[in-house]
């Protein structure tokens, strides 16, 4: 009997790939790793009439879990700013214009795939709103779901009327990738504020309350659970302090896989803030998030539920 193959596109050095990659053949799948963090300079990709990658066709695979793009970074290696050392960035447009190009490619190969329809888990085209957070915001309160006070701004102006608006303000990254931090005493001050006009930041009113992250996957829930830490963003644990398995209303299932729904994702953790008097807010939808540190704490097998539902349309 032939062997099932399922496609994972993410790097070899990339931990949820590779942890997907050992379940699934541990449950008799052949695994293609398709290896996006060493294109172009090590692996070949090609678009003609048919799509290859290493000058392979894969019209046998119909299934792909997207663990990671590796999009575009800054022109230099940051380790090495850190360490003081010389950048030359003579080069950064060139640099920026060949990573744009990879990426365009890398996009429309994937995009492709889709468009034979071929399964996603995530469609790449459906994370831009993760990295266009501001959006992704304003497409879910569009829709009823309730989302926190927020302002996006680069106004030092703007952002002292905000601070009018609310009891305390919380603030991060408009495309993500960094911590979310309360303001201080020292952020209030005038030379902080001065600095704000050199790029936009996301304020938002300050949610007291339990975390609850929420997995959907295929429209159903399959993992809930309170994290507890004693930090704001919990993520700034490797893995999460203590976990407790918690039951939903009704409502406030529905309205989880609805913002799974909306922003297009068949998998997603939908972060979401139980306030001190039993209102649910949602901070965001997260395509295609990492789980190990999740089914490692709960039991959940996240990670076994996905590997099921690849393998079903593999």
């Amino acid at each position: 009997m032939i062997k099932k193959r399922i496609g994972i596109i993410g790097g070899f050095a990339e931990k949820q790939s590779m942890y997907m990659k050992e379940l699934l053949e541990s449950m008799n799948v052949n695994v293609l790793l398709i290896d996006t963090v060493s294109f172009p300079e090590s692996v070949s990709f090609s678009i003609g009439d048919k799509l290859k990658y290493q000058n392979e066709e894969i019209e046998d695979i119909k299934s792909f879990y997207v663990g990671a793009i590796y999009s575009s970074g800054p022109p230099y290696y940051l380790p090495e700013v850190k360490e003081g050392k010389p950048i030359d960035l003579d080069g950064w447009y060139s640099n920026y214009t060949s990573e744009r190009e990879r990426m365009a490619f890398i996009g429309s190969w994937i995009g492709m795939l889709e468009l034979e329809g071929r399964v996603f888990v995530d469609n790449i085209f459906n994370w831009k709103l993760h990295h266009y957070k501001p959006y992704q915001l304003a497409l879910l309160k569009k829709h009823g779901i309730p989302v926190p006070k927020t302002l996006v701004t680069n106004s030092k102006t703007e952002l002292l009327k905000f601070r009018k608006e609310v009891k305390e303000v919380i603030y991060k990254a408009v495309a993500g990738g960094s911590f979310c931090r309360k303001m201080t005493d020292h952020d209030w001050t005038t030379e902080r504020l001065d600095k704000l006009k050199y790029a936009p930041v996301i304020f938002q009113d300050y949610i007291d309350g339990d975390n609850i992250r929420v997995y959907v996957l295929d429209h159903k829930i399959i993992s809930c659970n309170v994290i507890y830490t004693d930090e704001l963003d919990y993520r700034m644990h490797s893995k999460p302090q203590h976990t407790e398995h918690i039951s939903l209303p009704e409502d406030i299932k529905e309205m989880c896989i609805k913002a799974a729904d909306i922003c297009g994702h068949n998998f997603a953790a939908i972060d979401v803030k139980k306030t001190t008097n039993n209102k649910y807010v949602v901070l965001e939808a997260t395509p295609s998030p990492m789980f190990i540190g999740i089914d490692h704490c709960t039991g959940d097998n996240i990670s076994g539920q996905l590997a099921e539902y690849l393998i079903k349309n593999g």
